[in-house]
């Protein structure tokens, strides 16, 4: 072998390793940019829960809540969006669910998000239970 093939060759897997860098760090990128939106929407979702907790302006945060969830259908996986639901069947008008229940239906909303946003990082796990979030008033 000489030394022209062996610059060549050197050349090549320089090349390589600079192609894959640059594709591995596009693609942290995008991941990085994916959880900062997500991040983004589900802060707009939490903000409009409260539209069920609070008497004032609570028609136009419930339209948001809708208006948030029905979103959620492009970015969040199954389980967020049946615990969304799940958490609305317990505010429901027709539905008399204790505020126990509704707490808890919020409290699994809230992980569920939670673990989702988590589910990329190294510190994964969580021993919070749904019962754990509490939803506290300002009085």
């Amino acid at each position: 072998m000489n030394f022209s093939t062996l610059s060549q060759n050197a050349l090549l897997i320089a090349l390589l390793v600079v192609a894959i860098t640059w594709l591995l760090n596009e693609w942290s990128k995008r991941r990085h940019e994916d959880y900062i939106r997500k991040e983004q929407r589900y802060s707009a979702l939490l903000k409009s829960l409260k539209g069920f907790y609070i008497q004032s302006q609570s028609r136009e945060l419930k339209e948001e809540f809708l208006s948030q969830l029905n979103q959620c259908w492009l970015y969040c996986p199954d389980k967020v969006i049946q615990k969304a639901y799940n958490f609305l069947n317990t505010v429901h008008t027709d539905v008399k669910a204790s505020d126990s229940e509704k707490e808890t239906a919020l409290g699994e909303l809230v992980l569920e998000i939670r673990k989702d946003l988590y589910a990329h990082h190294f510190f994964r796990k969580t021993k919070f239970k749904p019962n754990d979030f509490k939803n506290f008033r300002a009085m």
